[in-house]
């Protein structure tokens, strides 16, 4: 079985669901509730492993050594995950709240906390032996570490990243680079964004656009994948699980406009139920 490795920030959280996000100074009623683990990084490493799709390895910053931290040890090690995640005495596991709408919207409250830092520490072991490492750009400096030790290495890795001048060593350095446009953006920016971005070193950068969808360009192929029309019930997650199944598709060797059909896919079929997708899309 192939090695995935994700790094990113983690933490314990819960998902509030209401009809409409409420305008400041008014509130909404909360319609369904459920715990969460994240960030990005985790969603994605606990995708690959429900789908099976390979060995799975997280890294990260460090927990507080308490009730929230220890829970999320137990509960990735239990979903056959290997969280390599120390706990520390003295700080408080911090967590975080969002909150869904019907509209697709996605909104985060997490907390500050010193513990954020320590993710430039992330244990570097587990790159030993990987196929793949999968990063998230806003860990920061310890994602330029890990990207570095990657590439040392030689594990390909797949950025979850934002387009931003500032990234552009990362993007660079990436195998693959996923970025994220909303629907202000039209088809042939978001390709153009995506062609500009690939020159700085990617096989390939991908374009994810919600409700539109996605792009990639491979450096000689511009491939267009359509969302699935469906109800949104949460569309919290659904960059995690899009990243989980281009990665189960870079793992076999599929060529990237398959895998992006078949991300796509993934994508929209998590915004139409709660939670975690929990099963391997059909390949069509």
């Amino acid at each position: 079985m192939k090695k995935v490795v994700c790094f990113g920030l983690v933490n314990p959280g819960q998902v509030f669901a209401v009809e409409t996000y409420p305008a400041a100074n008014t509130g909404a009623y909360v319609s369904a509730k459920w715990p969460f683990i994240g960030a990005d990084s985790v969603m994605v490493a606990r995708t690959l492993a429900r789908w099976a799709s390979a060995e799975v390895h997280v890294i990260g910053n460090a927990l507080g050594d308490d009730a929230a931290g220890r829970a999320v040890i137990e509960t990735l090690a239990s979903e056959g995950i290997h969280p390599h995640l120390p706990l520390r005495a003295g700080l408080r596991t911090p967590e975080e709240v969002d909150i869904v709408d019907r509209a697709g919207h996605r909104t985060f409250f997490v907390e500050q906390s010193p513990i954020w830092d320590t993710a430039a520490e992330a244990d570097l072991a587990p790159l030993a032996g990987a196929d793949l490492v999968y990063l998230d750009w806003y860990a920061y400096a310890g994602a330029a570490r890990v990207m570095a030790a990657a590439r040392a290495a030689g594990v390909p890795a797949y950025l979850n990243v934002d387009a931003d001048p500032a990234q552009r060593n990362l993007i660079g350095d990436a195998t693959w680079a996923q970025m994220s446009a909303d629907g202000s953006h039209e088809t042939r920016a978001a390709l153009d964004a995506a062609h500009d971005a690939q020159a700085l070193g990617p096989r390939a950068v991908i374009v994810t656009r919600g409700r539109d969808g996605a792009l990639a360009w491979d450096g000689s192929r511009e491939t267009v994948a359509p969302a699935l029309d469906v109800a949104v019930r949460d569309a919290q997650g659904a960059g995690a699980a899009f990243s989980a199944a281009m990665i189960h598709a870079l793992l076999r060797d599929w060529p990237i406009a398959q895998a992006l059909r078949f991300a796509t896919r993934a994508g929209s079929l998590k915004v139409a139920q709660r939670g975690l997708l929990e099963r391997l899309p059909r390949d069509d």
